[in-house]
């Protein structure tokens, strides 16, 4: 491999999600820090990526996430000529090792068959998977990636028993690479003078699984404002609504209006911040000026822990599950399908505002350091210095 490889990252960046966003950003900063490599963003240009966006410059960012066939054959494009340009082609964060169809995976396969490019995928989960098939078909793709690095226990004692044992690495959330890798001016300090406590909260749209019990967003949210109504009534605070998704389909902000109408209609005051794409270090600062933070997104948790601000998560999918039990969070901090009531929420804000032990047994100092790992421990980095893993469970 070349001295300076250019490494392509792929994933769903430019659809005007936060989380996915981040890791592009993050993944082009770590690339550069720790495999000395030219990093290449198999998308739109997102703000604070400093690199070398793989869409025609003369054509619209906003088409990139477009529904239908305009927006398939934009995406298409789009990874093509990211795939064209790579040493290594990396899938960079998320659920993406899935029992989903792709039109990515036979371009990556013929490509690595032809020895035009490695591959490997790190700060992902894997599955989970419907069949057993699907849990096969899957491991047979992988198995062709050079490294995978995945960011949960579960999914890292998953790949061992698909037989990818020899590429796997236990990891964390790209995000805990915000510390490391982020420009300083991303991580501003809580206005310590600030009398009123500000509340963030970050809904999700989103469907309850059938094989993960959890509230419906409509039960969680008459819940969280009646909770909130009840402790403002005692102590000043304020709210921020955080909409992390802003795709006009499948995004969060038509709740995130609602949820802030009903709170301004109790008197709370309320502001709406809505993620709209391109820069998600700029989101990154406004959570980090919460004093606590309810989260159904799971990078809005994510980013608050590391942030070091009192979180609680609503835990609808495996994934929310997979970080709460990786960090130790306290099960009175996670809004289930059995906890998720008034009461539940009027205890989860009083504790995040008063209660200094409603936090995650692991330390966002050991998550950040142990995040490095991820791209350290890949077969092309520069030499480092490994960390070991530190455990969650209590002794």
């Amino acid at each position: 491999m070349r001295q300076h490889p250019r490494v392509g990252f792929t994933g769903y960046y430019g659809m005007r999600n936060f989380g996915d966003d981040l890791f592009g950003v993050l993944c082009s900063a770590a690339a550069r820090q720790y495999w000395n490599a030219e990093p290449l963003l198999v998308g739109p240009p997102l703000q604070g990526a400093k690199a070398r966006a793989m869409w025609p410059a003369a054509l619209p960012a906003h088409m990139y996430g477009a529904p239908g066939a305009l927006g398939k054959a934009a995406r298409v494009v789009g990874f093509m000529r990211g795939l064209h340009a790579s040493d290594v082609l990396v899938m960079g964060g998320g659920s993406v090792i899935n029992a989903r169809e792709s039109f990515r995976k036979p371009m990556m396969l013929s490509a690595v068959r032809r020895n035009r490019v490695r591959l490997a995928a790190v700060g992902v989960s894997v599955g989970p998977f419907p069949d057993a098939a699907s849990e096969s078909a899957a491991a047979d793709f992988v198995r062709q990636f050079s490294y995978l690095s995945v960011r949960d226990r579960r999914s890292y004692e998953l790949a061992r028993r698909m037989g990818l044992e020899h590429i796997v690495h236990e990891g964390r959330d790209l995000a805990g690479l915000l510390r490391n890798v982020a420009p300083v001016h991303a991580q501003p300090t809580r206005d310590e003078e600030r009398s009123v406590a500000r509340i963030g909260i970050a809904p999700c749209r989103y469907q309850v699984r059938t094989d993960h019990p959890a509230p419906t967003p409509s039960q969680w949210h008459d819940a969280v404002v009646h909770a909130v109504t009840r402790v403002a009534s005692r102590i000043p605070l304020e709210v921020e609504i955080f909409s992390l998704n802003g795709h006009p389909q499948h995004g969060d902000e038509a709740m995130s209006q609602q949820l802030q109408q009903r709170l301004r209609e109790r008197g709370i005051a309320t502001d709406l911040h809505a993620y709209a794409g391109s820069d998600p270090l700029r989101t990154v600062a406004a959570i980090r000026r919460c004093d606590a933070f309810v989260s159904a997104r799971l990078h809005g948790a994510i980013v608050a822990y590391l942030c070091s601000v009192p979180f609680a998560i609503v835990d609808y999918h495996p994934k929310c599950r997979d970080f709460a039990d990786d960090i130790g969070l306290p099960p009175d901090l996670r809004i289930t399908g059995d906890a998720h009531d008034t009461a539940a929420f009027m205890h989860v804000v009083e504790a995040l505002l008063n209660d200094d032990d409603a936090r995650a047994r692991l330390s966002p100092d050991v998550y950040a350091q142990e995040a490095q790992d991820i791209f350290q421990c890949a077969p092309w980095s520069t030499p480092s210095i490994l960390h070991t893993r530190t455990s969650a469970a209590p002794a």
